[in-house]
């Protein structure tokens, strides 16, 4: 009973009641950051009363009917009505006008912006490597897989194309998680043949497997679509990007898991362990109202649309996995988090802005001027499908009286008096005539006008959100077929009038979601992502022997383009330009011009352009570096070596071709000696003894000669 009552005295002083007004002496400027600082009570209630006027703003206004209005038509439900409260049912047939638009555009807006693998072109500024910029494209690449990025922006754009607003709200997240590890029980042994190369041999051991878990630290930004009505803006925006308001509050309701896990990001104070789970607990013992008060839908409707229960309501009987509230008020100076428990508040962040903005990014479908809020399809066609469900069901009901008409009989005569069961063949006997005594009353017919009322609601519903199949399957929604289709020209004009319709919601959400986010990654990605991190992805992504320096990739300026709207294709063009440019390498007086200018085209650089432009993923290794071998043989094959060993072989044959005629020179001169020698001995044997006084007939075997 004692701990109990510790207990309870610990969780009352977390409680921090709001200060009754806002002083100068509750506030204070950090001489380091010159940014005004709010004690306890005065953050409260500065978050509190913020809120409290956003939800005001959006009731006044009349903003969160309109939203159940586009919601109510968007699902369209029947409700069962009768004729003059009989039991004969009138005809409710739903019409999904706004459903069937919304359905046709937004795919095709997917289509524009995620059109390209990445969706997106990071070009270097001066002195920034493109091997850097290709580094920063994997990178992004990647991490907007990891985080879903195109299931957040459909759910955004879905809700953009019916209420008129999108918001995402991003952050950046760092934790340790447990991932599988799969490691082989042996090794393939070798086998040695003289003659070949080894073999590896497959035992039962090398084919076995051991599961382990290692901790992998995941280190990247995140972007998620929040839903309009758990966002409040502040009132006071007169533009429809929020990141010209003044301050956001943020409505989430977050379990014991997710403020657990809170107590490792810095700025959070969460209660002890023991502390919290008594607060789950405690603090759930009623469910207060609904979810908030701009996302209350009336009770006569709750019946027809269907959704998931309000956030705080109990979903589960664990008391962990049902969420406490939580405000988070957000400017572009401070961050302060208020958790509520049982009608009291929980003083969890007050703190300076990490980011230095507010984390928030929007877009409207239609803006509105002077307002933050835009108008949705929701809106602007849900008339008309009130107009096609109203004149269809209403002729629904007369063609009914003309199906099953009323009949008239005339008193004083034999007819019949009681209800009588219609049957096919059937007969009915009276007394008197029958035109006289008995027959159907006659029902006017379905106004023509009433046909057209639809057409023309139809084609105005198109002409409205662009949704026309005219471009799209070669046909207008309603009425005469003939139209400005029928030529070229006509077909470009009336494509470019359906296009612009769409190129302003696609516009929007490109240049004030997508190309802001690209910019918020990269600075996030400089400033907190660890360079082992950095490291592992782009070992993952371009190869394990990929390396840069990670000071030059956070130091790199770029320039972030989406290729979608009036992007759409770009590297579709590139790869069309790049015939051209093999042209000119393959020109062999360019290249001398280029090489006389001192510069070289770099062949690595332009197979990966084609390779980028084709839409290979970074994985593919279509190049590598040469093994010691490679590089021999191709040394040896390469021109110069040719003409070297050209040369070498050539030097060869000439000194063979001199040698043998030295050879032969030398032979020529032997031969010479040799006449010359047996010609003296010729002539010394011919001489007569009275010219040398000696004998003439001296040879080759006198001793004398010897």
């Amino acid at each position: 009973m004692a701990d109990e009552q510790v207990q309870q005295q610990q969780i009352r002083d977390l409680y921090v009641e709001p200060a009754s007004e806002i002083t100068s002496d509750s506030m204070k400027k950090d001489p380091e950051t010159d940014i005004l600082e709010f004690e306890a009570k005065a953050a409260v209630k500065l978050v509190l009363d913020d809120t409290n006027m956003a939800e005001n703003y959006l009731n006044v206004l009349q903003w969160a009917s309109g939203w159940t209005l586009a919601d109510t038509l968007y699902q369209s439900p029947a409700s069962a009505t009768a004729f003059d409260g009989g039991n004969v049912a009138q005809a409710n047939v739903p019409k999904f006008l706004v459903s069937n638009h919304i359905s046709s555009i937004v795919p095709k807006l997917m289509g524009g912006i995620f059109y390209e693998d990445p969706p997106f072109l990071l070009r270097p500024r001066p002195g920034t490597s493109q091997e850097i910029v290709r580094a920063k494209t994997a990178v992004f690449s990647y991490q907007l897989w990891d985080m879903k990025f195109e299931e957040e922006a459909e759910r955004g754009l879905d809700q953009m194309a019916l209420l008129g607003t999108m918001i995402m709200k991003w952050g950046y997240t760092q934790y340790t998680k447990k991932v599988k590890k799969y490691k082989r029980v042996a090794q393939p042994e070798t086998l040695e043949d003289p003659g070949a190369k080894p073999k590896k041999v497959h035992t039962a051991a090398s084919d076995s497997f051991d599961i382990g878990w290692e901790d992998k630290v995941v280190s990247r930004p995140w972007i998620k679509y929040c839903d309009i009505r758990t966002v409040l803006v502040d009132p006071g925006c007169r533009y429809g990007d929020i990141r010209r308001a003044g301050y956001v509050v943020y409505r989430d309701y977050a379990t014991y898991h997710d403020l657990d896990i809170l107590r490792n990001i810095d700025g959070y104070e969460i209660p002890a362990e023991d502390l919290l789970k008594l607060l789950f607990l405690k603090g759930q013992e009623s469910n207060g109202g609904a979810d908030n008060i701009s996302m209350t839908i009336p009770e006569g409707m709750r019946g027809y649309i269907q959704h998931a229960v309000p956030r705080n309501y109990k979903t589960t009987a664990n008391p962990m996995q049902n969420g406490l509230e939580i405000l988070e008020r957000w400017d572009n100076e401070r961050i302060i988090v208020v958790l509520s428990c049982n009608g009291h508040n929980i003083l969890i962040r007050n703190e300076a802005n990490p980011y230095g903005k507010i984390p928030f990014l929007s877009a409207n479908w239609r803006n509105i001027p002077d307002c933050f809020y835009g108008q949705g399809l929701g809106i602007l066609i849900g008339s008309e499908q009130l107009v096609e469900q109203g004149v269809t069901n209403l002729a629904l009901d007369l063609l009914a009286y003309g199906l099953q008409p009323t009949a008239v009989r005339k008193k004083g005569f034999n007819t019949p008096t009681q209800a009588q069961r219609w049957k096919l063949g059937g007969i009915i006997d009276v007394d008197d005539d029958v035109d006289k005594a008995f027959k159907f009353m006659e029902m006017p017919p379905v106004p023509g006008e009433a046909w057209q009322f639809i057409q023309q609601a139809q084609s105005s519903a198109a002409t409205t959100s662009g949704a026309n199949e005219l471009v799209g399957q070669g046909a207008t929604l309603t009425g005469n077929r003939t139209s400005g289709m029928r030529s070229g020209t006509g077909a470009a004009l009336v494509g470019q009038a359906n296009a612009s319709r769409l190129d302003g919601p696609d516009g929007r959400f490109i240049r004030q979601i997508f190309e802001p986010w690209l910019y918020q990654m990269d600075e996030l990605n400089n400033q907190l992502l660890p360079t082992k991190v950095l490291r592992d992805l782009l070992g993952e992504e371009l190869g394990e022997e990929y390396e840069i320096d990670h000071v030059e990739f956070r130091e790199a300026k770029i320039e972030y383009e989406v290729l979608a709207g009036a992007h759409l294709g770009a590297k579709r063009e590139m790869a069309q330009s790049l015939p051209f440019v093999m042209q000119l390498l393959n020109n062999p007086t360019f290249v001398s011009n280029v090489n006389d200018s001192g510069f070289i085209f770099d062949g690595v650089a332009i197979f990966k352009s084609f390779t980028d432009s084709a839409g290979w993923k970074f994985s593919q290794p279509f190049l590598r570096e040469m093994t010691p071998q490679e590089k021999q043989k191709h040394d040896a094959n390469s021109p110069a070596a040719m003409q070297a060993r050209q040369l070498q072989s050539q030097q060869q044959q000439q000194l063979a071709q001199f040698q043998h005629e030295e050879q032969l020179e030398d032979q020529k001169q032997l031969g010479k000696a040799a006449a010359e020698v047996s010609r003296q001995t010729v002539e010394q044997s011919l001489t007569n003894q009275e010219v040398e006084g000696e004998p003439g007939n001296k040879g080759f075997g006198d001793v004398a000669n010897l």
